[in-house]
């Protein structure tokens, strides 16, 4: 990633990006967490063959690893609709922080409230089994206010990223933080089977809370919200920052009263990246929690290939978001 003034390996914006990339990773280890530990918490039953919709596979015998999954943990004899409620619950609260993380990232600046996004969003994971052994609406409310942390994070990197990133590496910088929330898919599935595996489904929540909190710990020590606040910074890096940010800015904060609400509402820009994004989230989400489900109740795929498949699905999407990170800058010097 090249940069003006420091070698770009010394550049604390670079490791701002850095550490969001792994803050991103945390983030979606935490969201997709339970769509594989669900798996293993429910009680295996055997195939209905009332069910029309089921499609074993060659080599997935209806008697297969899938319906006798090794005690490695509680279960719970939850059905499909109770299944989805759970799962679901997550997104509840997730919806309703975007718009005031937002705000107050704009408002207080990023650094805090993504750390304390990500670290709410831990203490909850870490409290998860207790919630199930306490009963589904428990755990519907834990879910609920795991979302309730998770939203603030995506808008509050945006505001962070707001008074970091030089307008031309910005594609850089936000794509490369943002394709923590892929890795940390990608990743978050296997190793979930791994652990459930080897240790329990509990243990998931357990090592990925665990590991949020040791990474929420290194953000409040090594983050700031400006170049200028950082203790880490070189005077030539913060000096080229502030010179490349104010060549977009006109000096005056924004704040709610002064957002041109109206003239939003009214951009065809505006509503074309909503309606793409919301129709990228609808399949991505599905996917993301689901899929596992899906995988061992109607393919009949035990644990171990629900966790390792799974995640091929989403490899295209980190790659993706590389290659066309670096053409949307090309387009800035073409348009």
């Amino acid at each position: 990633m090249a940069a003006e003034g420091p070698h770009w390996i010394k550049c604390a914006r670079v490791h701002l990006s850095f550490l969001a990339f792994l803050g991103f990773v945390n983030v979606y280890m935490l969201r997709v967490n339970l769509s594989v530990a669900m798996v293993a918490m429910v009680t295996p039953t055997p195939p209905d063959s009332d069910y029309s919709g089921e499609c074993t596979l060659p080599g997935n015998s209806t008697t297969s690893a899938s319906t006798t999954t090794p005690s490695t943990g509680a279960t719970y004899d939850w059905d499909r609709a109770t299944q989805g409620l759970i799962l679901g619950s997550f997104f509840y609260g997730y919806i309703v922080t975007q718009l005031p993380g937002g705000m107050l990232a704009a408002t207080y600046g990023g650094k805090w409230l993504f750390g304390l996004g990500v670290l709410c969003t831990a203490v909850f994971t870490l409290l998860t089994p207790l919630a199930a052994k306490l009963g589904v609406p428990v755990l519907v409310a834990t879910r609920i206010l795991e979302g309730l942390g998770e939203g603030v994070t995506f808008p509050a990197m945006h505001g962070i990223w707001t008074v970091w990133a030089p307008p031309l590496e910005r594609t850089k910088l936000v794509s490369f933080s943002f394709a923590g929330a892929q890795f940390g898919t990608i990743i978050g599935l296997p190793l979930s089977g791994w652990i459930t595996d080897a240790l329990g489904w509990p243990y998931i929540f357990y090592i990925f809370g665990g590991i949020a909190v040791l990474w929420f710990i290194l953000w409040i020590v090594l983050v700031s919200n400006t170049p200028a606040t950082n203790r880490f910074i070189t005077t030539e890096e913060k000096d080229y920052i502030e010179s490349e940010m104010s060549k977009i800015s006109d000096g005056e904060p924004v704040t709610f009263r002064n957002t041109p609400w109206i003239s939003i509402a009214k951009s065809p820009a505006v509503w074309a990246a909503a309606c793409t994004h919301f129709c990228h989230n609808w399949g991505f989400y599905t996917l993301l929690t689901c899929l596992p489900t899906y995988m061992k109740d109607v393919l009949r795929f035990d644990l171990q290939k629900v966790s390792h498949f799974f995640p091929l699905t989403l490899h295209s999407i980190s790659l993706n978001l590389h290659l066309f990170g670096n053409a949307a800058k090309i387009l800035l010097f073409l348009i």
